[in-house]
């Protein structure tokens, strides 16, 4: 089913996520950039914008709904995300006192991930490996802190410290996760000794539309430093649900010194009440009445547990020795689902997902805008001048050698290969003609024996065709060698080449002897395996085979066995009665083709390999000296080039970076005024067609149906169970 608020999450992403490349690779070339080059400020702020419109791409085209827990150290943060998903991920979301985000979402399989300030991502292979982590940077941090705090700064970390861990993504099994789209988002406690503040953690989700749980123990309820950073999450956050954790075990102390129910366990709504008329402040109560924020009294680590034990079909719903605790007298665990759930199924927030996410996207491209603009951006043209400029006076030291760089070097062993040539064919007849006559006596010895025609290929003829391509390669790796050893290692160079050699101390010789003694000269031997046609083999047929009226071809399958392997034993008695000479005289005659043909291959591959190796190696001696050479001699020249490409390179990529930028604004106007006064009823209509807009808004499709307040608790809201069931977006 289409509706108008799924196609403006697939359009948002269209438009936000192709600026994401280019930012990575702005942020990347900035990052590998030196320490001097000015435009290195800005770095910072591209790894947070990157991050958060990365953050916020992924919200928009997944069309998730963003829960985030916060409370002082030890108030029930971890026990109430067991208590929401259903599942055991205390675990991983008990990392108290490190200033990072921990994100919770359903996986089948456990995924642990950690996310520098960097940008950079690691994948860690379990929770012991993912502590370890935290405790070592837990202690870096702390040093770094303190370093820049006796400098007397203030704490960034992504300029101070990018290696620090910025977020923890934790995947776990948690079906009721899976069914919802929820993302729990786990903050460290108030209150740790966070120096860069929660109002950079809770960056990433100004104008996000995502609720906030605010957690905190009764025994902390009626103290007002609880709530000096509560005041700033009220004016981050659509709707916040402040928990208070009961401890419904807790006694009180009668005057004839027995132990009755607290308070907390026979009526926690008068601690409710009493907070509410005694110790709420000004900015709380006036939430309150507005519906920004509403309070339930939960014992957390009961609810948790009743939860976790539901899963099994023999659970009992309610935690083990424990005695049920009467709903009358407090609002319970599902109510407060109940209500999470309701909101997040309503209209009210999906008109605020889709205006907050546009008004975010507007402040990311903004700051985009002005970090693109920076002075020390502009100061990279200048810088790039500046260098080319000095890298031209520079190179001149170095034309000779950039000449020779640049000079083909095959070619000019041309006259190495001719040589060569007329070297191995002046010699080799004489080894074709001892091979020929060396094969016409393996055939002598073959009808002296008992052996088949197979073997008299694999045992005689194959190995006098090796030795013979054996001496051929020592004939070409001999006049090689001579060739070689000339002035310049063989190689045709020029007069002014000499002078530009002399120049950079290249030695061509001591390269190409040394090329030489690399070269295998067996390397172009191939084995040679001719094919034995036994139909031009005469045979004599036998008695047996007149009578049977054999055919010739019958005849020779008997006698040499199938054509394709001629592999029958032949007794030498048969050899000499029923073939005789003019199977001798066959014989030779097939093996002499085959050296005619073979025996020309074999000299130019041999030639040709020797000769292609040997270049091959001189060539890349060559170009190893001069690299050496440039390093040696031209370190000067190199560092301006590194210099030179790198400043250029980062010009280039922030300059791609603000043409992406500018685009993307432009279509995000165009966004914001199509859907910016949608009417919230049209977000969950049902569209007919992909090309037919409707009468008042645009098409678009929906992930699923999403009822409007009125109906939310027949189409979303909770189950029986109170289950978290977050229609999808």
């Amino acid at each position: 089913m289409r509706t108008l608020l799924s196609q403006f999450c697939e359009e948002f992403e269209a438009v936000v996520k192709p600026l994401l490349t280019p930012l990575h690779q702005a942020a990347e070339a900035l990052g590998n950039a030196s320490e001097s080059i000015p435009a290195r400020r800005i770095l910072p702020g591209l790894r947070d914008n990157r991050h958060q419109l990365q953050a916020l791409a992924e919200k928009v085209g997944e069309q998730q709904a963003y829960v985030l827990i916060f409370g002082p150290l030890k108030s029930g943060k971890s026990t109430l995300m067991n208590a929401m998903s259903a599942a055991y991920v205390s675990e991983v979301t008990s990392l108290p006192a490190y200033p990072c985000m921990v994100y919770v979402t359903h996986s089948e399989q456990r995924e642990l991930e950690i996310t520098r300030y960097s940008g950079e991502k690691e994948r860690l292979s379990d929770l012991a490996a993912l502590r370890m982590q935290l405790n070592r940077a837990h202690t870096e941090l702390a040093e770094q802190i303190r370093e820049v705090e006796e400098e007397g700064e203030q704490f960034d970390p992504g300029i101070h410290y990018p290696q620090a861990i910025r977020r923890v993504d934790v995947r776990v099994p948690a079906p009721e996760l899976a069914q919802s789209g929820a993302v729990l988002v786990d903050t460290p406690g108030l209150y740790t000794r966070m120096k860069f503040g929660y109002d950079r953690m809770t960056r990433d989700f100004r104008d996000t539309a995502a609720c906030a749980i605010f957690v905190v123990k009764t025994e902390n309820l009626f103290l007002e430093q609880v709530f000096a950073e509560f005041n700033e999450l009220l004016a981050l956050f659509s709707r916040i649900f402040l928990l208070v954790n009961l401890d419904t075990t807790k006694k009180d102390l009668r005057p004839d010194g027995s132990l009755v129910p607290s308070l907390e366990h026979d009526d926690p709504i008068r601690i409710i009440e009493a907070f509410e008329n005694l110790s709420m402040s000004a900015p709380l109560k006036a939430a309150a009445d507005e519906g920004r924020l509403r309070i339930y009294p939960v014992d957390l680590l009961r609810a948790a547990s009743a939860r976790l034990q539901a899963r099994d079909e023999e659970g009992l719903g309610q935690p083990l020795d424990e005695e049920p605790i009467d709903p009358t007298k407090q609002a319970d665990f599902d109510s407060f689902l109940t209500d999470l759930t309701d909101y997040l199924n309503s209209t009210d927030y999906l008109v605020a997902f889709l205006g907050d996410s546009l008004r975010h996207a507007n402040s990311l491209l903004e700051e985009l805008r002005t970090l693109c603009g920076n002075e020390a951006v502009l100061e990279l043209v200048r810088q790039v001048e500046e260098l080319e400029a000095r890298k031209e006076s520079a190179s001149r030291l170095g034309d000779r050698i950039q000449k020779l760089e640049k000079f083909g070097w095959e070619p000019s062993f041309g006259n190495l290969h001719a040589a060569l040539r007329r070297a191995v064919d002046g010699e080799a007849e004489d080894i074709r003609e001892k091979t020929r006559t060396a094969l016409g006596g393996a055939v002598e010895n073959w009808f002296q024996n008992d052996t088949s025609l197979r073997a008299l290929v694999e045992d005689q003829v194959n190995p006098l065709l090796a030795s013979c391509q054996n001496e051929l390669a020592l004939l070409a790796q001999k006049s090689l060698r001579e060739n070689a050893g000339s002035r310049h290692g063989g190689a045709k160079i020029a007069s002014s080449m000499e002078e530009d050699l002399t120049a950079a101390n290249i030695d061509l010789l001591a390269i190409g002897r040394k090329a030489m003694d690399q070269v295998d000269p067996y390397s172009g031997v191939s084995t040679a395996m001719p094919q034995m046609d036994t139909a031009e083999i005469p045979v004599r047929k036998s008695f047996w085979d007149w009578i049977l009226f054999r055919g010739m071809a019958a005849v020779q399958r008997r006698v040499f066995g199938s054509p394709e392997r001629p592999t029958h034993r032949i007794p030498r008695q048969t050899k000499g009665k029923r073939m005789g000479s003019e199977a001798k005289v066959a014989i030779r005659e097939q093996l002499d083709d085959f050296l005619d043909q073979f025996f020309p291959e074999a000299v130019e591959r041999i030639a040709d390999t020797l000769y292609g190796n040997y270049v091959a190696g001189a060539v890349d001696g060559i170009r190893r000296h001069l690299r050496s050479r440039v390093k040696e001699n031209q370190t000067v020249l190199e560092q301006l080039a590194t210099r030179l490409n790198e400043v250029a390179q980062v010009r280039s990529m922030l300059g791609a970076l603000e043409t992406a930028s500018d685009r993307a604004q432009s279509e995000l106007e165009g966004l914001s005024s199509h859907y910016g006064e949608t009417d919230p009823e049209l977000l969950i209509q049902p569209v007919e067609g992909e090309d037919e807009p409707a009468e008042e808004a645009v098409a678009v499709e929906v992930s699923a149906e999403v009822s409007s307040e009125d109906s939310a608790s027949q189409e979303g809201g909770s189950d029986e169970d109170g289950d978290l069931l977050i229609t999808e977006l």
